[in-house]
C-alpha cells in the first residue's frame, strides 16, 4: 500500500537521518557540535570596535565644525569692538547648532558608543542651552561680560566633552 506523504513522516524521516549519521559518524558530529558551539560563543560575546570608522567618517566633520566655534569664540575674545565681539558670539551659538545637527546624522551601533556618542550630543545641547541663557541675559542686562560668562559655563560642561574624548581616543570607555 502506498501511503500519502504527511509533513509528520517528513520530520520522522529527517530525525532518523540525523541520528542514523550521527551515529555512523561520531567524530565528524563532535567535532561540528563543538565548533557550532564555539563560534556562537564568539559571535555573542566579542564587540565590535567601532572607533576606527567613527574617526574616519564621523570625527572630521565633527572636528570642523568644533575648530570653526573655538576660532569664532576666539575671535570674540580678540574683537576690538563691542558690536564685533557681540557679533562672533551669535556665530559661535549658530556653530553649536550647526554641531548638534552634525551629531545628529550618526547613530553608532556598539553600548561603549552609543553611550559616548549621547555624552557628545548631551554636551552641545548644554552648550546651546547656555549660550542661550547667556543671550537671555544680555538683553536684560548690557553691561554683562558674556565672554566671561560662556567661559564659566565652559568649565562646568568640559568634563561632559571629555567623556567622549576618551571614548573616540581609546583610553577607556565613557
Amino acid at each position: 500500500m502506498h501511503e500519502e506523504p504527511t509533513v509528520r513522516g517528513l520530520i520522522k524521516s529527517l530525525a532518523g537521518s540525523v541520528f542514523s549519521s550521527l551515529r555512523h559518524n561520531k567524530l565528524a558530529a563532535i567535532l561540528s557540535g563543538l565548533a557550532c558551539v564555539a563560534v556562537t560563543f564568539l559571535a555573542i560575546t566579542i564587540q565590535h570596535d567601532e572607533r576606527p570608522r567613527y574617526r574616519e567618517s564621523v570625527l572630521p566633520p565633527i572636528a570642523r565644525a568644533e575648530n570653526e566655534f573655538v576660532k569664532i569664540l576666539e575671535r570674540a575674545d580678540n574683537a576690538s569692538t563691542e558690536l564685533w565681539r557681540l557679533q562672533y558670539f551669535l556665530n559661535a551659538h549658530r556653530k553649536v547648532k550647526e554641531i548638534l545637527r552634525i551629531t545628529a546624522d550618526f547613530s553608532p551601533t556598539t553600548p561603549d558608543g552609543i553611550e559616548a556618542h549621547r555624552e557628545l550630543v548631551r554636551y552641545y545641547s548644554l552648550v546651546n542651552e547656555d549660550m542661550a541663557i547667556i543671550r537671555t541675559e544680555m538683553s536684560l542686562n548690557e553691561n554683562l561680560d558674556y565672554l566671561a560668562e560662556w567661559k564659566r559655563y565652559q568649565t562646568r560642561l568640559s568634563p561632559i566633552r571629555e567623556k567622549w574624548l576618551t571614548w573616540v581616543n581609546g583610553t577607556g570607555t565613557p
